[in-house]
């Protein structure tokens, strides 16, 4: 069983990282690719922050409750990590409907794009560190 300690620092090291992750990637890539400045969840760092950070949270729970219920913890968590990825598009994809034009101006693909792959670097790093990211101590 893994050590306190070493729990909470694969936590400290999925908020962290993927906040990085995801707020570099921000960066860059709107740098690159021309996105209407009134789609709200990219007009500033803030929704990037507020939702890697609820999601990272969310992970290190489910995380934390996948090891105390499961024999084979890592393997299931990767799959429900992968189901909640690939659930967490649906809102994306739904921003290039006729419905959500009017709540969320300026939605093209590039921007929903530039969502989704956040959404995979998050994931990417969260997975990581809570898995592999920080080496796991036996309580002494």
């Amino acid at each position: 069983m893994a050590s306190t300690r070493s729990m909470g620092r694969a936590a400290l090291l999925a908020v962290g990282g993927a906040l990085a992750a995801t707020l570099t990637l921000r960066y860059l890539t709107l740098l690159l690719i021309d996105v209407p400045p009134e789609f709200p969840p990219l007009e500033g760092p803030g929704p990037t922050i507020l939702f890697t950070v609820v999601a990272s949270l969310a992970a290190v729970g489910v995380h934390a409750l996948v090891r105390r219920t499961s024999r084979r913890p890592e393997a299931i968590f990767r799959r429900v990590a992968t189901v909640v990825l690939l659930l967490s598009f649906v809102p994306d994809l739904w921003l290039l409907s006729d419905g959500a034009a009017e709540a969320f101006p300026g939605a093209t693909p590039a921007g929903v794009g530039i969502l989704m792959t956040l959404h995979v670097a998050a994931a990417a790093v969260i997975v990581w560190a809570l898995t592999e990211g920080v080496p796991r101590q036996e309580p002494s």
